[in-house]
């Protein structure tokens, strides 16, 4: 019974167990432009209404089997139907009765024999007051999702002045250390005024704590650019197998003087997009840090894989002390350094310059227990999902 109308018409559920009521009721409302869809009793109105969803609905209340009162309160019972407001049609007049009905979740009455204008008049009424409330629950959710948003907003920045707080303490403290060295040597040599070979001696020392400087601050600049999208243009055709090799050739007479055994096995085609130096070192700096930790006579062993989704694992195993699980999420961290690491070379820069190219290379890094060791995974995505430009 719509009469032509087209759906952002108000629907109107009307329930009575009466036809000539109905009749009535329905040839008012049709006749204001609204659509209507009716019920004969309380059972079919609770289905009905779940299933059309009325803007509104005019509820008999003396009916057979589930009178208009208990229907009312299933109606406000049910999330789907608990916001739909209804009105109720009477013959009842006595207050108590009237309170009832209120007390079950109505919004207005309409008394028998019905006046149809009277009806109509409720109607637009209530259908105006819905109207408002729909505007007011969309405007609420919106200042929700705004609020939450601003709160995300909010914790990522203070999360992101946190991090910034943090790393530029790590900077200041990793550049301290080489840089008083430095300025006791040459302090030392200005004041002291040794021999040559002493001098020389020095000055070679001194030119070890410049290159640690140096090493930190072209490790912030590649994870700048990296940051910033700059490297991009460095993608190219590149075969991620022979990196990988050139890699393990690099390493293997390091591998060979501190005792231990290196391996490398690339399988299959291993060719695609990608900034090949930033590839090598990444590769590099995990062959590196395996080989800090692992014991002598210990085992390193390089693998390079395609999967079958199209993406490339590159992975590095060792027996040595392994990642605690409880610090895997955190060693990618910008200058951190685990307790296995504080008599170790370096700045804490080198897994999280590894973290950063598989995220520019639409993959990612991860720690798994090699039983004992640890073997970290480097993910390049397929190639079809790497950025380039």
């Amino acid at each position: 019974m719509d009469g032509g109308f087209d759906e952002t018409t108000p629907m109107i559920l009307v329930v009575d167990d009466t036809p000539a009521n109905l009749g009535v009721v329905v040839d008012c409302l049709e006749s204001h432009r609204l659509r209507v869809t009716i019920a004969r009793d309380g059972a079919e109105a609770l289905s009905r209404a779940a299933l059309s969803q009325p803007d509104l609905i005019l509820l008999d209340v003396m009916m057979p089997g589930i009178d208009g009162f208990e229907t009312c309160r299933r109606l406000k019972a049910q999330d789907s139907t608990r916001d739909i407001p209804v009105i109720f049609m009477t013959s009842l007049t006595q207050t108590e009765e009237k309170v009832v009905g209120f007390q079950a979740g109505a919004v207005d009455y309409v008394t028998k024999p019905l006046q149809v204008e009277e009806v109509a008049a409720r109607v637009n009424t209530h259908l105006k007051l819905r109207t408002l409330q729909k505007l007011q629950l969309t405007h609420n959710a919106r200042l929700r999702d705004e609020i939450e948003t601003r709160k995300r907003a909010e914790a990522e920045l203070t999360e992101m002045m946190h991090s910034v707080r943090n790393v530029s303490n790590a900077i200041a403290h990793d550049l301290r250390t080489p840089l008083a060295e430095l300025r006791s040597r040459l302090e030392s040599l200005a004041v002291m005024r040794p021999a040559p070979e002493e001098t020389f001696g020095e000055v070679e020392a001194a030119l070890a704590d410049v290159d640690r400087v140096i090493a930190i601050f072209n490790a912030l600049l590649r994870l700048a650019e990296i940051d910033a999208g700059i490297r991009q243009a460095g993608f190219v055709d590149a075969d991620i197998g022979d990196l990988v090799s050139d890699a393990g050739e690099f390493y293997l007479p390091v591998a060979e003087l501190r005792g231990l055994s290196l391996s490398v096995a690339c399988v299959g085609d291993l060719r695609r997009v990608a900034d090949h130096l930033l590839i090598a070192q990444a590769v590099g700096n995990l062959i590196d840090n395996a080989l800090k930790f692992t014991p002598p006579n210990g085992t390193i062993h390089v693998a390079a894989q395609r999967n079958a989704d199209g993406s490339i694992s590159i992975s590095v195993s060792d027996n040595g002390p392994g990642i605690p699980e409880r610090d895997r999420h955190k060693v990618t961290g910008r200058f951190y350094r685990g307790d296995a690491s504080r008599g170790t070379p370096g700045v804490g820069l080198g897994l999280a310059l590894v973290a950063a190219v598989a995220t520019l290379h639409g993959g990612s890094v991860a720690f798994t227990d090699n039983q004992p060791g640890t073997t970290a995974t480097l993910l390049l995505g397929a190639t079809q999902g790497a950025r380039v430009s």
